[in-house]
């Protein structure tokens, strides 16, 4: 009877696979360092939007991702691989591809370096951790912001979630590392550039 049970089980569940490389898609602990983490790390989605329509898709088809390759080659142009992928523990505030598409280059009498010591945070902090301004490894602070109810670090939102009908991307955040937590943003966030209204 049992032998029967054994048999019809591994009927169902089919052949076995491979493992697949890992993608990460939500909030979840990762045992890799914080640069392998970045590197697989799905951003938020892309939608076709009316483009789409020409070439046959409804607008609300996902068209890909926004995903963190140009922070990644950023980081080991800087040079700054092995002190992400060090010990920590650290608080990364990473900039999707679009960020870098958007970003007018490194500031005169700045390096690209302080640029994205600027994103990182000694110690490891959630999102609901962050409720005051953040002294960055660079040395300057990020300032801190809630409006709109969303998380603001000078001109960036961390970890915006799409809410109500919207077809917004999710931004991840929250995502554990073995050496800290990555919090994804839409901006890259410069030294010195902030400029207080309030």
């Amino acid at each position: 009877m049992l032998a029967n049970l054994i048999v019809s089980a591994l009927a169902f569940s089919g052949p076995a696979r491979a493992p697949s490389s890992r993608v990460v898609r939500s909030n979840a602990m990762m045992a890799d360092d914080i640069i392998v983490t970045a590197t697989s790390l799905q951003g938020p989605v892309i939608f076709w939007g009316s483009e789409g329509v020409l070439v046959g898709k409804e607008e609300s088809d996902i068209k890909g991702y926004d995903n963190f390759g140009k922070f990644v080659a950023a980081v080991e142009s800087a040079g700054l691989t092995a002190t992400l992928k060090g010990a920590g523990p650290f608080t990364v505030f990473a900039p999707t591809d679009a960020a870098f598409a958007d970003f007018g280059g490194v500031p005169a009498g700045m390096t690209l370096a302080d640029v994205l010591k600027y994103h990182v945070v000694s110690g490891k902090m959630s999102t609901s951790d962050i409720s005051g301004d953040l002294k960055t490894v660079q040395g300057n602070s990020l300032t801190y912001g809630r409006r709109f109810r969303k998380t603001f670090l000078d001109y960036a939102k961390v970890g915006i979630e799409s809410e109500g009908a919207s077809k917004g991307g999710n931004y991840p955040k929250d995502i554990e590392c073995s050496n800290g937590m990555i919090h994804a943003i839409d901006c890259i966030m410069v030294p010195g550039a902030y400029v207080n209204l309030a």
